[in-house]
C-alpha cells in the first residue's frame, strides 16, 4: 500500500509537536510530585529561634582598617 505524502507529513508534524509536549507534561508532573513528597523543600526555622528574628548579613566583627594613604 503506497504512502500518502500528506499523511506522512501530518504524522511527522504531530510527532514533532506532541513528543516534546508529552515530555514537558511528564517532567512537570514528576517535579510536582517530588516537591510535594520532599521534606527538604520546606523552610523551617531552628527550634528556639523566634520566627521574626533576623541576623544581619556579613561579618559581625568590626574591622579596623589602616587610614587611606594620601594620594
Amino acid at each position: 500500500m503506497p504512502s500518502v505524502p500528506i499523511a506522512a507529513f501530518l504524522a511527522g508534524a504531530l510527532l514533532t509537536i506532541l513528543m516534546p509536549l508529552a515530555l514537558l507534561i511528564a517532567l512537570s508532573v514528576w517535579y510536582w510530585g517530588f516537591s510535594v513528597r520532599s521534606p527538604e523543600a520546606i523552610e523551617e526555622t531552628e527550634p528556639g529561634t523566634p520566627p521574626g528574628e533576623v541576623t544581619p548579613p556579613g561579618p559581625t566583627v568590626v574591622e579596623k582598617l589602616p587610614p587611606d594613604p594620601a594620594v
